[in-house]
């Protein structure tokens, strides 16, 4: 928390009380509250998005312990609260306990009940003396194996009946630790490379592509880095796997129908090396706006409001189509620490249907011979290879020609992609 001048306890506790506000502001504002935004605008926007990952990283515990100590139900509402202020407790260092608790509980008595401020500030001043103490540990010895992973009861029971346990305890461990920043250098780049970026080895499925940790520091600043186009895209490695399959020429009539935020757009445009079209779609024209500021500098692409269930092009025009489509992000948890609250079975039912569609409505667009690359960045094998073969039984005209499943490592994300052929003798 930064310093105020003035009394230091009243600007910490107002302080507080300001940052608690927007947390939970976002954190209800949502159709699902629990899917959290990547950005916050504002100049809080970097501590508020520090809360809101730590909540989502540390909520299985933090419900292990609220219903541990709490002698009654506790109401949506002031669980929110709760989050808050366990996050702060116990793995932020800007504000002392008292504060922490004299806000929670003065923000409750405000907005709610003095009835519930008691009950919250009881059950908070429990807590307060856990996270001071030596033990933390021993609160957990109970626990059940998905808390001391942090997921979520439906995300692990569901895991279970695919992956061994241990599988699923080496990426819980490396979930919570916060994503690096990973550069890519752009084809277009003609910039010397600053020394402080250390080069990663190579990724056997983009071998040409130079990828960059970035570490931070005074010597570079990641903004400036950033701020010539065609120099550097902050990329994660594993979203290569798609455009790397498909293969795009110079020349051809490439398709992105699922495009935001654009980078897999901006591989296909560097690889059409401004020749051929590239016809860039998606439902949000909020998100496009991304896309466009990332494909500036091609004259060769078409961006525009579109659904990939009700493609807008002709039949048999394109070459080549690329359909990333939404999925249930299981691939990217680092990235995403929500997603481990955010997935349910209905809603991967949902998706299962969403794709299939996806997949049905678009296949008509490629001519005789073309290429599609159906990617997610999910490890679901139902949204996987499930999918692409219950779609090959229905179409006998394409062939699968490769498919990849990447798991989440120290260097990348979980991300899969099949590349099908169509054409009449295949």
């Amino acid at each position: 928390m930064q310093n105020f001048p003035g009394n230091k306890v009243f600007s910490k506790k107002s302080a507080a009380s300001e940052v608690l506000k927007l947390v939970l502001a976002i954190l209800s504002s949502s159709k699902d509250e629990f899917a959290l935004p990547k950005q916050d605008a504002g100049g809080l926007g970097p501590l508020i998005q520090n809360l809101l990952f730590t909540i989502s990283r540390h909520r299985a515990s933090f419900d292990f312990l609220l219903d541990k100590y709490s002698e009654g139900k506790i109401r949506p509402r002031l669980r929110r609260v709760l989050w808050w202020a366990l996050a702060e407790m116990f793995y932020l260092d800007g504000l002392p306990a008292a504060v922490v608790v004299d806000t929670a509980t003065g923000f409750v008595k405000v907005q709610y009940s003095r009835s519930e401020a008691g009950f919250v500030n009881a059950l908070l001043r429990r807590l307060a003396a856990i996270a001071e103490g030596q033990n933390v540990p021993a609160e957990f010895l109970e626990a059940p194996q998905h808390v001391h992973l942090e997921l979520s009861a439906d995300l692990f029971q569901h895991w279970r009946k695919i992956w061994p346990f241990e599988t699923i305890k080496a990426w819980a461990e490396l979930w919570q630790r916060p994503a690096d920043i990973l550069l890519r250098r752009c084809k277009t780049a003609f910039r010397e490379v600053p020394r402080v970026l250390e080069r990663l080895p190579v990724f056997p499925w983009a071998p040409e592509a130079a990828f960059y940790h970035f570490a931070g520091g005074e010597a570079v600043n990641l903004s400036e880095l950033l701020s010539t186009p065609g120099e550097f895209y902050v990329q994660d490695p594993s979203t290569l796997l798609a455009p790397a399959l498909l293969a795009v020429k110079p020349g051809e009539q490439v398709g992105d129908l699922c495009c935001a935020p654009g980078g897999k757009s901006l591989l296909l445009a560097e690889a059409l090396q401004q020749q051929g079209k590239l016809f860039c779609r998606d439902r949000s024209e909020s998100r496009l706006q991304r896309v466009r500021e990332n494909l500036a500098a091609y004259q060769n692409v078409e961006i525009a409001v579109g659904d990939a269930q009700k493609p807008d092009l002709p039949a048999q025009s394109l070459q080549a189509l690329l359909l990333d489509v939404p999925c249930s992000n299981t691939g990217v948890i680092r990235r995403r620490p929500d997603v481990r609250w955010t997935y349910n079975a209905q809603k991967l039912k949902e998706l299962l249907v969403l794709q299939s569609g996806i997949l049905e409505n678009t296949a008509g667009l490629l001519c005789n011979g073309g290429r599609l690359v159906y990617s997610t960045c999910s490890i679901e094998p139902e949204e996987n290879f499930v999918q692409i073969a219950r779609f090959l039984n229905q179409h006998p005209e394409f062939k699968l020609i490769r498919e990849e499943q990447l798991f989440p490592d120290i260097w990348h994300d979980g991300a899969y992609a099949a590349l099908l052929v169509r054409g009449d003798n295949v």
